[in-house]
């Protein structure tokens, strides 16, 4: 019998245990998800408890479904809140709270552009030769960012669209009027 009580406890914890750390995620937008989100920031803080409200999506990362993952997936849509969850753990040291720090003489983060980060980061994994007297700081933390950690930390620094939009801009065609008439360059 007493062996029946001690199973019966432990299991009584161990499920109790399961069910505090369910975490639950609501989609809700406009002004009810505004309110929504009040309300659960009062409740929070009255119980004593902790909620983290995410106000762009849901943080879970990103899943990149192309066969070949050179680079940030630019139709990807990524956390800005996971973001800046991961700049303000692997970046902001260096580069500051506002991406306006210049370690070792750099161009700071917010003077740079999405692509331009990117293509930063990939030289860093790939070039040892590339960046200035800072680059072997760089060269590690460009391999422990992966590229959907970069995507989601571009659309904390630029906007959720940064990629996306520059891709758009630079496949179109411009025409150039002429006498003559309309010629591509």
């Amino acid at each position: 019998m007493k062996n029946i009580k001690i199973s019966f406890l432990a299991c009584f914890l161990v499920a109790n245990a399961f069910a505090a750390s369910q975490v639950y995620y609501i989609e809700a937008r406009g002004e009810f998800g505004k309110e929504l989100a009040e309300m659960a920031k009062k409740q929070a803080n009255d119980r004593n408890e902790k909620v983290n409200v995410y106000v762009d999506e849901d943080p879970r990362r990103y899943k990149d479904n192309r066969i070949l993952k050179f680079g940030v997936d630019r139709k990807g849509r990524y956390s800005v809140s996971l973001g800046k969850e991961l700049y303000e753990k692997q970046c902001a040291s260096c580069h500051g709270e506002s991406a306006d720090k210049r370690p070792f003489g750099s161009t700071p983060l917010k003077n740079m552009d999405a692509k331009d980060i990117e293509d930063s980061i990939i030289s860093y994994r790939s070039d040892s030769s590339f960046g200035g007297s800072g680059k072997n700081v760089m060269q590690n933390q460009a391999k422990i960012v992966s590229n959907n950690d970069l995507g989601a930390i571009l659309a904390y620094l630029k906007g959720k669209d940064a990629l996306a939009d520059q891709d758009t801009n630079e496949n179109k065609p411009v025409s150039t009027e002429t006498k003559q008439g309309s010629y591509l360059r």
